[in-house]
């Protein structure tokens, strides 16, 4: 909030991404069957002009040519239990995407938009030639807020979110 010092917590933006993310990691690392290399990462910075993902990308582990996804879970702590919309952009940043998606849907609205360049630190991906999934709940009144706070966020949608993008 502007002309405050008061804490923003961003429990939605971003620790329900964070959340999702070591939650995955936790679930890929015990899977004892898989057989490839998953990155798993936080950036720091977005706000700022996507620092942290351009950094990465600008030296990443592995080339950015062997690199067949990016999941960029921002904000996904709010999911409407009646509606259950969920946004995923970059789903023609390669072919079999949406494809993908709707197979697999638990149940959810999907909103699929084509582009993988936007405000969030999967462009930096996008722009190496990297698919991209751009993961959202949506926005809301206390985004960037001092109220965006833990009691708001439906733990139970984030882990439906988590668990879509496990199958």
């Amino acid at each position: 909030a502007v002309d405050t010092i008061v804490v923003h917590n961003g429990a939605d933006d971003n620790a329900s991404g964070i959340a999702a993310i070591i939650e995955l990691a936790e679930k890929v690392a015990a899977e004892k069957s898989n057989k490839r290399s998953i990155v798993f990462a936080a950036f720091g910075a977005e706000e700022m002009g996507l620092v942290g993902s351009k950094a990465f990308t600008s030296k990443p582990p592995v080339e950015t040519e062997k690199m067949v996804g990016m999941f960029n879970f921002d904000m996904i702590g709010r999911l409407d239990s009646t509606t259950n919309g969920l946004s995923i952009g970059g789903t023609k940043t390669s072919k079999e995407t949406e494809d993908i998606l709707n197979d697999l849907n638990t149940g959810f609205e999907l909103a699929l938009s084509p582009e993988g360049v936007g405000p969030s630190d999967h462009a930096s991906f996008y722009l190496q030639n990297v698919p991209v999934f751009f993961i959202s709940t949506g926005a809301h009144s206390d985004y960037h807020t001092p109220l965006d706070d833990a009691e708001l966020i439906n733990f139970e949608g984030v882990k439906k979110v988590t668990d879509y993008f496990y199958l």
